[in-house]
C-alpha cells in the first residue's frame, strides 16, 4: 500500500511519498522499502509527480519515462502545471522508441 501526501497552501505544494513496494512472488508477497514514488518532472522548475499502484507503464518502468521526459523539456517551462500535464501526455503518445505500436496495441 502506497502513502502520499500533498499539502498546499498559498505559497506552494508540499509532496511526500513512502518507500515501500509489495512484491508478489509464487510463495506470497515481500515488501522492499526502497521505491522511489516522488519524480521532478523539471530540473529547473519547482514541478513533480508521483506515482503509485504499478511501477511501470506498458512495461517500461515509469522512473525511466519520467527521466527521458525531464531530459527532453530541459530548461523549457510552462506558466500553468496543467501545461506540463498535456505536454507530458503528448510525450507518452508521441514516443515511438518506449511504446511501439504493436506494444500499443497489446495493451
Amino acid at each position: 500500500m502506497t502513502a502520499e501526501i500533498a499539502i498546499i497552501n498559498q505559497r506552494g505544494i508540499a509532496l511526500a511519498a513512502d518507500s515501500a513496494i509489495t512484491v508478489s512472488t509464487g510463495g506470497g508477497q515481500k515488501i522492499f522499502q526502497s521505491a522511489n514514488k516522488l519524480f521532478a518532472l523539471s530540473k529547473y522548475r519547482p514541478v513533480a509527480a508521483m506515482i503509485y499502484n504499478n511501477a511501470n507503464f506498458m512495461d517500461v518502468p515509469w522512473e525511466i519515462i519520467i527521466k527521458l521526459y525531464r531530459e527532453r523539456l530541459g530548461q523549457r517551462g510552462f506558466a500553468e502545471l496543467s501545461e506540463y500535464a498535456q505536454d507530458f501526455l503528448k510525450f507518452l503518445e508521441e514516443n515511438r522508441s518506449l511504446f511501439p505500436n504493436d506494444q500499443q496495441h497489446v495493451y
